[in-house]
């Protein structure tokens, strides 16, 4: 597809920057110079990308470079502003890493925790920096798609790993930017139209009588790129009631012009599983049903020197769930969420050492429910059971004004900001969230950062009006608030890249399910003050660089996590909160084997803070520690000519373990894969 560049002088092609997504021309959004491109590169790009290619230092002349790209699939600005490590996953390690679903990916390039319930992406968890699977902000293609139902429900996207150009992974709160939602930290997903037009086919089997099939297409008309995508997935299960079905749709399309661009979206998924053990213990035959439907537009408009960015999404959720697979009557939920959203964005360059950002956003969720909500003035039935009437319901708005101003002082950069924010569930408060973060490039390889932000989360629908046998909501509850300090260093040189980072987060309303003894209900409380430390350290080698005249080892990673989490005294059972992954320890190595086969090995260690009631035969026997546990995972692909064949084994030495008390995890899994891809001229 042509590019439109907002440049006057002719295009200078760089070595090894040409056509890179990453490169900081386009992060910057600025005139530079190639001087400053060490300096720049430290206080944008992520030490954690495992592919993305070294910078050529060895240039000495000065270039003025674009200012504003909106043709290009550049980091999104919400992305490119802040000074703090962005985790970024591209797209050749999607490829070469030993994994099935969006989580497992999130998981396997990002050292953050990821509680499965389900394999294959049926239903996970995630948690930033000992966070709660509620405080983490989801986004597609920079826009909202977190389920206000329940976090549980997050990651139920329309999408297959084939249509992920990157993943961008935040850690830290970034409310100022985001808005609500962003506590812990926030996960922007990237797809992006087709610059080619191909087609693409995949079978995918292996144990457990597992299959997945999928084809997507490429193709250009004129100034407009698409992509297609449809993919099916099943399996037996790897235990009694773990069997699922999984089914998804996904559009992309792009038109481009002279100063403009648009993007359209459209998704939908259809998945059921056997939820075993996945809300109790005591009754572990449960089943889930999940249909989502997406779809999306932004416009971004150049004039000037400004950029002027309108988007516009809905997302529908419908939720079955059966407490008792053989027999629905007993107990059901059916829930329907509809949220309508969007932004308008403005970015201003002042010159080549500024950019002012101001922009508007609203979001409206509401919940039509038989067990969710207030008593509804208007009944409905439900979209996938018309003999159940949804008798319950609840809406809110919430409405956000937020201002920021990124200025650069030769080697210090600022960028501060803050937001507005009124919901309609809480009347008599605004919540005013400010937000620093600041960067010093020391040297041309060695970087300081810190920040300070503030950050909100309301109460999702489960948590103020979840009822069963086992679980008591409460309207009552107010939302989260927390006050989070970053501090961190950056080094990069032709081999190395590395950051550390220690932060603290002042947590207070913290909202848990928790009880006083294990005869109790689960019930939803406030708690006073949660507070969290913590320290992250990365690294990535780069073996072709620092060793050279050989042709074996690619790179490696490596990467640690340590939090501790302190509450008020309490005696009370926690569900969720204090289950927190104490140390996290991952180490990646990717090396070829021979010829086109390259093997990609990934080490976990995970040591779970936290205790949960251990059931043997539907009987309770206590309460009981997470026990400490290394897995080891191995992908080996071959690829040539369009052709790719790859082996997996997940687990590869059978170890037993739980991301959930009472749910084991697969233990050896292995599959196998065949894939075609055809690109046309």
């Amino acid at each position: 597809m042509k590019k439109n560049k907002f440049i006057k002088k002719k295009t200078v092609t760089f070595r090894k920057w040409d056509n890179t997504n990453y490169a900081v021309f386009n992060s910057l959004k600025r005139v530079v110079r190639i001087g400053t491109l060490s300096a720049a590169y430290l206080l944008f790009a992520n030490p954690d990308d495992a592919t993305a290619q070294e910078a050529d230092t060895t240039v000495s002349r000065n270039y003025d470079l674009e200012a504003i790209d909106v043709t290009s699939d550049e980091l999104p600005e919400s992305y490119s502003n802040i000074s703090r490590v962005v985790v970024t996953i591209n797209q050749k390690e999607i490829e070469q890493a030993a994994v099935a679903s969006v989580d497992e990916l999130i998981e396997y390039a990002s050292n953050i925790d990821i509680r499965q319930r389900g394999t294959n992406g049926m239903q996970s968890d995630i948690s930033i920096r000992g966070g709660s699977f509620d405080q983490t902000l989801i986004l597609l293609n920079g826009m909202n798609v977190t389920d206000p139902q329940t976090g549980h429900h997050n990651l139920n996207l329309p999408i297959d790993l084939s249509s992920i150009k990157r993943i961008e992974i935040l850690k830290g709160p970034g409310a100022w930017k985001f808005g609500p939602g962003a506590f812990s930290g926030a996960i922007n997903i990237v797809t992006s139209a087709s610059e080619q037009s191909y087609i693409r086919a995949k079978a995918e089997y292996g144990q457990h009588n597992l299959n997945k099939e999928l084809i997507s297409a490429g193709f250009i008309i004129k100034n407009t790129g698409h992509l297609i995508s449809a993919q099916r997935s099943a399996s037996d299960g790897y235990i009694d009631n773990t069997d699922f079905k999984n089914r998804s749709f996904f559009y992309h399309g792009t038109r481009v012009g002279k100063t403009s661009k648009l993007n359209i979206q459209a998704g939908a998924t259809d998945r059921a599983f056997g939820a075993n053990n996945f809300y109790t213990a005591a009754y572990p035959n449960q089943y889930e049903e999940i249909q989502t439907y997406f779809t999306a537009a932004s416009l971004k408009i150049k004039t000037g020197k400004l950029l002027i960015n309108p988007r516009t999404y809905y997302r529908r959720n419908n939720d079955r769930f059966l407490l008792f697979r053989d027999n629905p009557p007993a107990y059901s939920n059916f829930h329907t969420t509809n949220v309508w959203g969007g932004n308008l964005l403005f970015n201003y360059l002042h010159g080549t050492s500024a950019t002012t950002t101001i922009g508007l956003d609203t979001r409206n969720e509401q919940i039509f429910s038989n067990n969710l909500g207030e008593e509804a003035s208007d009944l409905i039935y439900s979209p996938v059971n018309d003999t159940i009437l949804l008798d319950k319901y609840h809406g809110r708005t919430n409405f956000s004004a937020f201002a920021g101003h990124k200025q650069y002082f030769n080697k210090l950069m600022i960028n501060a900001g803050i937001n507005f924010t009124y919901n309609t569930d809480l009347e008599k408060e605004i919540f005013i969230y400010p937000g620093i973060d600041v960067a010093y490039d020391v040297n041309r390889n060695f970087a300081l950062f810190a920040s300070v932000n503030k950050t909100m989360r309301m109460p999702t629908f489960t948590d103020l009006y979840y009822t069963s046998p086992n679980n008591e909501g409460n309207p009552t509850l107010l939302p989260e608030e927390a006050l989070g300090y970053d501090l961190g260093t950056r080094f990069k040189n032709d081999f190395l890249k590395a950051s550390v980072t220690g932060f603290f987060t002042q947590g207070k309303n913290m909202i848990d399910w928790v009880r006083e003894t294990t005869e109790d209900k689960w019930r939803t409380i406030n708690y006073t003050e949660l507070n969290t430390l913590g320290i992250e350290v990365n690294a990535k080698i780069n073996f072709t660089t620092l060793i050279e005249n050989q042709n074996v080892l690619n790179s490696a990673k490596i990467a640690y996590t340590f939090i501790d989490q302190q509450q008020i005294e309490s005696q009370l059972i926690s569900n969720y909160s204090l289950n927190y992954l104490k140390h996290r320890f991952d180490f990646s190595l990717n090396h070829n084997i021979w010829k086109n086969i390259i093997a990609n090995w990934h080490v976990a260690y995970q040591d779970r803070n936290g205790q949960y009631e251990k059931f043997e035969d539907k009987k309770s026997k206590g309460m009981t520690d997470y026990d400490p546990f290394w897995t080891v995972d191995l992908k080996v692909g071959w690829q040539k000519n369009g052709w790719n064949i790859s082996a997996e084994a997940k687990n590869l030495f059978d170890v037993s373990h739980y991301d959930f008390g009472n749910i084991p995890q697969p233990g050896r899994w292995l599959k196998l894969g065949l894939a075609k891809k055809i690109e046309f001229k």
